[in-house]
Formats: structure tokens, sequence, C-alpha cells
């Protein structure tokens, strides 16, 4: 009577010994996880007029095209020091995403609300002019603050920011407050507007 109590003993031991470094991976992989390093998806140097820095919109890399854990970061140069940072717990639905193309050229705008205050990080990109000899094309970026329609606060961005668009988007919710609307949401197409818009008055709304 012993010898089957024994086999069946062993058996759950046996069981448990595999199953032990299977739990000791699943609980490795998830503090891997938990302590992943924030990786750029849309970055740039900004003008000295007051404090020269940079603008940071950061985010976990899942894998090779899912992002997560989205947060901003805004910077002093030189000693780091952290001027302002945003990191939602609801990533997706705090931050919103849109963009379009048109006579401007493309433009690439995320907004977030923090504490009733209106931030749009975006980039506006003009390319070459075929009717012109060795045109580079150009563009704006920056991050803009209002409140109540009124301007609080303006970054310039000094060169042509590092973006992952596309990863931005999959990351993000539709900015259906945008000036285009849900139009300029859409994945597989980039919306097209048809009428001249003032880049002055990128970010400056409810």
């Amino acid at each position: 009577m012993r010898l089957p109590q024994s086999r069946v003993l062993f058996k759950a031991m046996f069981a448990f010994l595999l199953v032990l470094p299977l739990a000791f991976a699943s609980a490795v992989l998830a503090a891997d996880a938990s302590t992943a390093p924030h990786l750029t998806l849309f970055s740039c140097t900004t003008d000295a007029v007051d404090d020269a820095g940079y603008l940071s919109l950061e985010g976990v890399e899942v894998d090779y095209k899912t992002w997560k854990d989205l947060r901003f970061v805004q910077k002093a140069n030189g000693d780091g020091r952290e001027l302002y940072r945003f990191e939602p717990k609801d990533y997706k639905t705090s931050f919103l995403f849109s963009n379009s193309d048109g006579p401007e050229g493309y433009l690439v705008s995320i907004r977030w609300v923090d504490r009733g205050t209106n931030y749009v990080y975006y980039s506006l990109y003009v390319p070459p002019d075929p009717a012109v000899e060795d045109d580079m094309g150009g563009g704006e970026a920056g991050l803009v603050v209002s409140k109540d329609g009124k301007l609080i606060d303006r970054a310039d961005c000094t060169e042509r920011p590092y973006m992952f668009i596309s990863y931005m988007q999959s990351a993000m919710s539709c900015d259906i407050n945008n000036p285009f609307g849900e139009a300029a949401c859409s994945a597989d197409k980039v919306y097209n507007r048809t009428e001249p818009f003032d880049i002055g008055t990128i970010g400056i709304g409810p």
C-alpha cells in the first residue's frame, strides 16, 4: 500500500520541480517588464530664449511595433534639470494623436490635458520644393501650452524632430478635437487638408 502513495508523492514533487522554474521565469519576465527603460518616440532640442533643453515623448517598447507606458518629459540642457513631466496611468486615452497633410506640409500633433491646461507637441514638415534648386525643405515643431484658448507658454524646437509616427499613433487615442476632426486620425490614410491654416494657431484652443 505504501508503494502507490510513494509514486503519487514522487509525481507531485516532480511536477512541482517542473513548474517552479516556469514560475520563476515568469516572475523574472514580469520584473523585467516593470523595470524596462523608457525609449524615445518623439524628441527635439529647444531654443535658448529662456532655458535651452529638450522635449521628449517616451514609451516602453513591448515589441518592434507595440509601445506602452507613454510619458512626456521636458528638461533643461546641461544639468538635465526636469522642467515638466506628464506620466498618466491611462496613457492610451490621455495622449491624443492626429495627423494631416496639405499645402503647408505634413502635420503631426500630440495633445493632452494636464490639470485643466492644454498641451500640444507638434511637428510640421515641409517637403523640398521641386521647383527650387537645392531646396532642402523645412518646417516647425515645438510644445504649445494654453488654457481657455489663451497661450501660456511655447517651446520651439531648433531641429527637425526625431519621431516614430506609426508607433505613437497605435499607442494613443484619436484627438477628435483637432482642427480636422476624426478624419485626421486614420491609420490607413492621412487626411488631406484642403483649406489653408495658420501655423500660429496650433495648440491654441480649449
